[in-house]
């Protein structure tokens, strides 16, 4: 059986088994094929050399003619292929053929892209709306981004029955340009306002009489707004009747405490309302007291899978308002307390008590967190995220009882940075024990050294993000393994050093401010097919000679920092802009060798380029905004280069 499957695969690598269902044909052609009965094909076959014995070839041939290319894998296959690859390279493999274009019109990856608009007006008569009228897909989630309104407009007719997901940011909107929007989008799920005061303090008064029902709305979203009243909050919840997601996140901080106040009472009470079906809060970086976290933990009958909560005010020591919320919600799978500077070892011991299917903690920036709270933690036994950045008190003594298990395999990220009390033995006792990560970030970590990051690269294989900024220490030594003054592993008389090319999964590399890292690392070891994003800045010894390098070992590279490499030159932009096609951004600031030609090689090779920033650059021409005006795929035009 083995051989016959083989020979399938040759007849069709020859050119054999290709019958009338050639690559390129019409839709009707096609249908009427598959309608068809395929039946055995008999034909002589030319005197060729074949990888296989003549009697099974005799034997295949005699059996229909059946292509197996990769464009003819079940769709259920294909699907699940495009799962491990990103975005933006989906969207290139659908380019290949019309099967593979299908593949990516699943469900499964249209709710996974966002469509952006920015800084466009919604015009029919005007790009890119009037190229979007004329086009044949569709996005399920949209964002706006400051832009302008203008008339009626056919797009929301056209597309909105597809949209699950809107978002409006500081956009140039009015109640009855929402409720028209709104209106035409029929399957929604998720509504998101961000930086909207302009919508709040334009819309009075608040009429009910001609508000738009969203049957399916589950999510509304606040950022950023601190312009709205009770009756704005009670028409936007009245539109959605199945919510069961509210995120009011960094907003209330231009309001006076009177104000204030009425609108967190008001939100208990929307909440209390609708505590049946509420399964998500976000009330991260909004200005409320402990009284707040009180009432919020009164609430009966509310079964929440996930919270976030941030928290700058004063609280009394003995029973927080925090630890009764902690002991209401038992079923929470993610929990965010980014910055809760209140936080203490009593909150993280009820966490491990009463949360044994949390899968998500973030604990960035409770600096009162100390070892005896954090060896807690050991009891989450289905954790997979976890972020103590930022946590100065943690030492090893606290991460060998809460993180160092074998068992632990379901780890994949754990965010570490900025603390001063690991040491490189426990960098080595994580990567013996959590081998499954795939994010990794060490940022400003005295710990990490040239021999911690071999570490990473012999264990951590599966690594996708590997975030190093500030790590001084690392050299070329450790990044290459040439030279290392120790070696990472030495047994007898038998020495191994590793690389970072063995990350072959690595998609984003940060390593800004390694000074140490020269043209050596990039030449050797920056072979990464994968990488997507780097940053680079302040890595003062780079020079042209590396960038050659690294754009020709990563092709795939869309995101780049090269901020304060003062050495990089008009030769270092042109190679980038020529070798890397899917470049999207690219940081460039306080480079002071840079001139016009590096503006003329960007206009010439970057299509699709959406950001740059070219601030402290003063060799560049006064008309650099106006050069640059010229690309159109640009979102954001620079204005000060001195």
């Amino acid at each position: 059986m083995e051989m016959m499957m083989e020979s399938y695969f040759n007849l069709h690598y020859y050119g054999y088994g290709m019958g009338e269902l050639g690559f390129d044909s019409d839709d009707e052609d096609m249908e009427e094929e598959e309608e068809k009965i395929v039946e055995p094909v008999k034909e002589e076959v030319e005197n060729r050399e074949f990888p296989f014995d003549d009697d099974v070839f005799q034997y295949i041939a005699k059996a229909p003619r059946v292509r197996v290319g990769w464009d003819n894998l079940p769709m259920e296959v294909l699907i699940h292929v495009f799962t491990f690859i990103r975005p933006s390279d989906r969207n290139s493999a659908a380019l290949t053929c019309r099967r593979w274009f299908e593949a990516l019109r699943h469900p499964q990856f249209l709710n996974a892209t966002c469509f952006h608009f920015e800084r466009i007006e919604v015009c029919d008569s005007k790009s890119p709306i009037q190229i979007f009228l004329d086009s044949f897909r569709h996005f399920t989630n949209i964002k706006l981004t400051r832009v302008q309104f203008s008339g009626q407009t056919a797009f929301w007719d056209f597309f909105g029955v597809y949209i699950r997901e809107i978002t409006f940011d500081n956009c140039a909107l009015t109640k009855p340009k929402l409720c028209n929007i709104v209106g035409c989008l029929p399957n929604l799920e998720r509504l998101n306002l961000i930086d909207c005061d302009e919508l709040f303090k334009s819309w009075h008064p608040v009429d009910f009489q001609d508000m738009i029902l969203c049957k399916r709305l589950t999510h509304l979203g606040l950022r950023k707004c601190s312009a709205f009243n009770e009756e704005h909050l009670n028409y936007l919840i009245a539109m959605a009747p199945r919510i069961s997601s509210l995120e009011i996140s960094k907003c209330l901080k231009e309001l006076d405490p009177n104000q204030r106040v009425q609108i967190l009472s008001h939100i208990l009470r929307i909440l209390k309302n609708y505590k049946h079906q509420m399964k998500s809060v976000n009330f991260s970086y909004t200005m409320y007291d402990d009284l707040f976290l009180k009432q919020f933990a009164e609430i009966e009958s509310m079964s929440l899978s996930t919270i976030s909560l941030s928290f700058f005010a004063r609280a009394p020591i003995k029973d927080p308002g925090i630890i009764d919320v902690l002991r209401k919600h038992t079923n929470l799978i993610h929990l965010d307390l980014t910055s809760f500077l209140n936080l203490t070892d009593f909150a993280l011991i009820e966490i491990a008590d009463s949360m044994p299917l949390l899968k998500t903690l973030k604990l960035n920036g409770c600096w009162l967190l100390t070892d005896f709270g954090i060896g807690e933690i050991r009891r989450l036994r289905k954790l997979t995220i976890l972020d103590l950045s930022d946590c100065d008190r943690i030492t090893d003594e606290g991460f060998m009882k809460a993180i160092i298990d074998k068992g632990r395999t379901n780890m994949r990220e754990l965010h570490l940075s900025m603390l001063p009390g690991i040491s490189e033995g426990m960098i080595l006792k994580i990567c013996l024990t959590l081998v499954n990560l795939t994010v990794v970030d060490f940022c400003g970590s005295n710990c990490v050294n040239d021999t911690s990051i071999q570490y990473m690269f012999s264990y951590l294989r599966m690594l996708r993000v590997l975030r190093l900024n500030g790590c001084v220490k690392i050299s070329d030594a450790g990044l290459t393994g040439i030279d290392l003054e120790r070696p990472a592993i030495e047994i007898w008389n038998e020495q191994q050093t590793f690389s970072l090319d063995m990350l072959q999964g690595l998609q984003e590399l940060q390593i800004s401010g390694c000074f140490k890292v020269t043209d050596l690392a990039l030449t050797t070891c920056f072979k990464l097919v994968e990488l997507r994003e780097i940053n680079l800045s302040h890595c003062v010894n780079i020079t042209d000679e590396g960038i050659e390098a690294m754009v020709l070992n990563c092709p795939s590279l869309e995101v780049m920092d090269l901020s304060d490499c003062h050495l990089l030159n008009d030769r270092a932009i042109e190679l980038i802009s020529k070798h890397l096609i899917r470049l999207k951004g690219l940081k460039l600031l306080r480079l002071p060798l840079l001139t016009a030609e590096s503006i003329y090689a960007i206009l010439t090779n970057c299509k699709l380029l959406k950001n740059i920033n070219l601030r402290g650059c003063h060799k560049l021409p006064r008309d650099t905004t106006t050069l640059l005006g010229k690309l159109k795929s640009l979102r954001n035009l620079p204005k000060y280069f001195l």
